[in-house]
């Protein structure tokens, strides 16, 4: 028994949304996490530049003007401050801003830096100082235009930067304090700065780019346990199916085989008691009407064996070196006299014979079959020609009726078992809509197609490939 992929959409669908739900729950505390630590990192950076700015009096700023005033003890003194700021964790920078007549301005007082060496600065050490490597001067001008917490948050209380700004020293962001006199007047900024690699590092700290991943994962894993155990639970009630269903079976081969054989014994008992002039013809006449109910019975038991073998996947196909005009002719022969009955035409159309590797007996019962079909279905005076036309690697058989046809909304269930089209009735009542489905499984397992093409009250055709291998 197959399970199309449309009857498992419910726990595919229930899959997909545990996969989903899970990576989605699992992004959506990253960023919260993400959102969370950055803004622990900024209020740190605020806590941090507020500590240190009460280290500095705001009287030693005043008389720190320009790069003249740079050997002053007051200057040497907060270069010291600041350089000892950089001790502090992950922090690069450590400076001093005042304002300046332009509100988009402001200047630097001291830079932690503005005492180091060439040696000390040069940090890829190439013999020179690039822009980034630089430390400020005093007097130096820095443009605040894409800076908002320093045009005048960070000159009333502790601030940071919200996003990663970016200069001549790279991408970073800062913490800023305001830096105050004795009378609480504001001479100034304390900013200090942190790369911002080292920023992303600290804010995803508590939930990496990895144990997203691997939440992701985790999402995909449950799932596919949930598909499993699903497809293996079905699988149990599939094999309980079709061991009750094979078991059924057995049991009906087993009560109408023992009926048939009684039958078959009384016919065989009657024929040789029917010598007597009185009882011949009357015996004879049951003979023949019996003998067409085995007939019937044991074709009804050999279709229900070969159709569970189909569902099983046990179809034994053994190809063997075989004329395959011969085998067309003998499946015509065995039909000539149902088709001579109804003045119906056999064709065959096969250009020249061919001996290639098949399964005779299994190739003879599908064209047994599809004849079969044609003749019950065609209309008297016409013609069923059997077509095969050999490529390089495969045969194609094609049966052609003039019959009745098929209707439109009835071809894609041909194959079904059980099914036959709505008018099939009508032209044979007893059908059991168990040949198509026999023929293609045995094709199949042959490794070929098979097909219907069909036009309502014009015909039929049936076909179906054959792999070639000589």
């Amino acid at each position: 028994m197959r399970i199309s992929l449309w009857k498992r959409w419910p726990i595919l669908f229930l899959s997909i949304m545990i996969a989903v739900g899970i990576s989605v729950l699992g992004a959506a505390f990253f960023m919260r996490a993400r959102d969370t630590m950055q803004k622990q990192v900024r209020a740190r950076l605020e806590v941090t530049a507020g500590a240190a700015a009460l280290y500095i009096k705001g009287e030693m700023l005043d008389g720190i003007q320009s790069t003249k005033d740079e050997t002053k003890p007051e200057f040497i003194e907060l270069v010291r401050l600041l350089g000892s700021m950089r001790s502090l964790q992950n922090v690069r920078f450590a400076y001093i801003l005042r304002k300046t007549d332009n509100p988009q301005e402001l200047s630097f007082v001291a830079d932690g830096d503005s005492l180091s060496t060439l040696d000390q600065l040069d940090e890829n050490h190439n013999g020179m100082l690039d822009p980034s490597e630089e430390a400020s001067r005093t007097g130096d001008i820095y443009d605040i235009q894409e800076i908002p917490a320093l045009q005048g948050p960070a000159f009333t209380q502790p601030t940071s930067d919200s996003d990663v700004t970016y200069d001549k020293w790279g991408p970073l962001i800062s913490g800023y304090a305001p830096v105050r006199r004795a009378d609480g007047s504001v001479a100034g900024v304390l900013g200090i700065d942190i790369r911002a690699e080292d920023y992303i590092y600290l804010s995803q700290s508590i939930f990496t780019p990895l144990a997203l991943m691997i939440v992701v994962f985790a999402g995909i894993f449950i799932a596919g346990v949930v598909v499993f155990l699903w497809e293996r639970r079905q699988f149990s009630i599939i094999s309980k199916v079709n061991a009750e269903r094979s078991g059924l079976l057995r049991l009906t081969f087993h009560q109408l085989g023992e009926p048939l054989t009684i039958m078959k014994w009384s016919l065989d008992t009657l024929r040789d008691a029917s010598n007597s002039k009185e009882l011949k013809g009357t015996v004879k006449d049951h003979i023949v009407t019996m003998d067409e109910g085995i007939g019937r019975l044991n074709s009804i038991i050999d279709t229900l064996q070969q159709a569970e073998k189909v569902d099983l996947g046990t179809i034994e196909y053994i190809a063997t070196p075989s004329s395959f005009r011969t085998l067309l002719e003998n499946s015509v022969r065995e039909w000539k006299s149902s088709a001579d009955s109804k003045n119906i035409k056999l064709e065959i159309d096969m250009a020249k014979d061919e001996t290639f590797l098949f399964d005779h007996n299994m190739i003879a019962l599908i064209l047994r079959q599809v004849l079969q079909n044609a003749l019950d279905y065609s209309v008297q005076d016409s013609t069923i020609t059997v077509h095969a036309v050999k490529s390089r690697s495969t045969m194609t058989v094609s049966v052609e009726d003039h019959g009745c046809g098929i209707p439109a909304e009835d071809m894609e269930h041909l194959f079904e078992k059980y099914r036959r089209a709505s008018n099939a009735p009508s032209h044979k009542p007893d059908g059991n809509g168990l040949g198509l489905y026999i023929a293609r499984g045995i094709v199949q397992k042959a490794g070929g197609d098979m097909w219907v093409q069909s036009i309502l009250e014009k015909g039929t055709t049936v076909s179906f490939t054959l792999p070639i291998k000589a």
